[in-house]
């Protein structure tokens, strides 16, 4: 929870695409969905190919 108090902190706070949240559980709660839903973007694809 230590980057999410960073980042509550850092919200911006009259941008209308993402409006400031002030209470920490609901912000902690939304910012665990959008790490999530950033996890499922990524390309989960090895860069590197493994042999045995």
């Amino acid at each position: 929870m230590g980057i999410a108090i960073w980042t509550y902190l850092n919200q911006p706070l009259f941008d209308p695409k993402q409006p400031m949240v002030w209470e920490m559980r609901r912000f902690w709660y939304l910012y665990k969905i959008q790490l999530l839903e950033n996890c499922f973007l990524k390309d989960g694809t090895s860069k590197t190919h493994y042999t045995q």
